[in-house]
C-alpha cells in the first residue's frame, strides 16, 4: 500500500511537470507573458516533491524541469544570445528547491521524532505498570524458594526442581528490573569520566564470559584519556550490554574488538563482533522495543542502550563488518 502511495504521488509530479512543458512547447515563444505564467506553474510539482519526497524529491523535481525546459530555452535564446532573466530564474529555482526541499525534510523527521518520543513514552508507561505490578509476587516467589530450598531436606531430584524456580525467577526479575530501567526517566548523574577507563573496566569484568564461550575481547583505546562528561554506571551498563551481546554472537575461536576514537566533537566507542550479523530486515528495527533476535530476550536491552546515549546528547549506529559480523557505534559530545 505504502508503495502505491509513493507511485501515485510520483505519478501525480510527472504528469505536472509533463503537462507545463507541453505548454511551454506548444505556445509560440513570443508569447512572453503566458511563458512567464507556466514558469510560475513549475513551482507547483516543487512543492509537492518538497512535501512528499523531502530534499531528494525537491533536487529530482527542479533537475527534471530545467533538464526538459532546457531545449526550449536554447530555442527561444535565438542561438545562444542568454536571456540573463530566464538564467536568474533558473537559479533561483534552484535554490528555493534546495531551501523548501531541507524544511520540508527537517519538519518532517522533527515530527516522526515527536511521534516516536511519544509512541514509546507511552509503552515506557505501560511496561512500567505491568513490570510494577509483577516485581513484588516475583521477589515473594523468589525468596520462599531459597527459603525452602535452604531448608529442604527432599532428595536430589526434588532439590533440582527448587533450584530451577529459584534460577528462572532470578531471571524474570532481571527481565522485570529490564523493564522497570526502560519505562522510568532517565535521570543523569554526570561527572567528566575518561571513557577509555569505563571501556577498560567493563572489558575486564567480561572476560570471564568471555572465556566461557571461548571468545577472546581485544581492545585499541585512543592514546590520551577522553574526558567527556557522562553518568558513569548508565555507559558502563550500554558497554556491558553491548560487549555481552557481541561475545554471544561470536562462535568459539573469534574476538571481540573495543575501540575507541577522538573526535573533535567527543569521541566514538566501537564494539565489533565476527558472528552471524543482523539480517537486512530487521536492522531498521533493532534498537525497537521488545524486538529480539535472541531466544528468551527481553528485547529491551538495546531500547535502554540508545535511550541512554541520546539522553547523553549522542548516538549509536550499527553497520556490518567486511569479514563478518556487526559493529556498534556509539557517539558521545564532549559538551556539557
Amino acid at each position: 500500500m505504502a508503495k502505491q502511495h509513493r507511485n501515485l504521488k510520483v505519478a501525480i509530479i510527472v504528469v505536472l511537470i509533463v503537462a507545463i512543458l507541453i505548454l511551454h512547447y506548444f505556445t509560440i515563444h513570443t508569447r512572453v507573458f503566458r511563458h512567464a505564467i507556466y514558469r510560475i506553474l513549475f513551482y507547483l510539482p516543487l512543492v509537492l516533491g518538497s512535501f512528499w519526497f523531502g530534499l531528494k524529491g525537491a533536487l529530482y523535481v527542479s533537475a527534471a524541469v530545467i533538464i526538459f525546459y532546457l531545449p526550449f530555452g536554447v530555442y527561444r535564446w535565438r542561438g545562444f544570445s542568454f536571456d540573463f532573466n530566464i538564467l536568474l530564474e533558473g537559479a533561483v529555482y534552484i535554490f528555493l528547491a534546495s531551501i523548501l526541499g531541507y524544511m520540508c525534510e527537517k519538519e518532517k523527521k522533527g515530527q516522526a521524532a515527536r511521534l516516536e518520543a511519544e509512541r514509546l513514552a507511552g509503552i515506557g508507561r505501560a511496561v512500567s505498570e505491568i513490570a510494577h505490578d509483577m516485581k513484588s509476587p516475583l521477589m515473594a516467589i523468589g525468596g520462599f524458594a531459597n527459603q525452602v530450598l535452604r531448608k529442604s531436606k527432599s532428595d536430589e531430584s526434588d532439590r533440582k526442581k527448587l533450584e530451577l524456580v529459584v534460577r528462572e525467577t532470578s531471571r524474570l526479575e532481571a527481565m522485570v528490573q529490564e523493564m522497570l530501567d526502560f519505562g522510568r526517566p532517565l535521570e543523569l548523574q554526570k561527572t567528566m569520566e575518561d571513557l577509555n577507563r569505563l571501556a577498560g573496566e567493563c572489558v575486564e569484568v567480561s572476560r570471564p564470559i568471555g572465556e566461557n564461550s571461548e571468545v577472546k575481547i581485544k581492545t585499541e583505546f585512543f592514546r590520551e584519556p577522553l574526558l567527556l562528561p557522562l553518568d558513569r554506571d548508565r555507559i558502563k551498563q550500554v558497554i556491558m550490554n553491548l560487549i555481552t551481546n557481541a561475545i554471544e554472537a561470536s562462535p568459539a575461536g573469534n574476538t571481540v574488538w573495543v575501540r575507541t576514537r577522538k573526535k573533535r566533537t567527543g569521541a566514538v566507542l566501537e564494539l565489533s563482533d565476527h558472528g552471524c550479523g543482523i539480517k537486512t530486515e530487521d536492522r531498521e528495527r533493532i534498537f525497537e522495543p521488545f524486538f529480539s533476535t535472541k531466544k528468551g530476550g527481553t528485547g529491551l536491552g538495546l531500547a535502554i542502550a540508545k535511550k541512554i546515549v541520546e539522553t547523553h546528547g549522542g548516538s549509536i549506529s550499527l553497520r556490518s563488518n567486511p569479514d563478518g559480523g556487526i559493529t556498534f557505534s556509539i557517539r558521545l559530545s564532549a559538551e556539557k
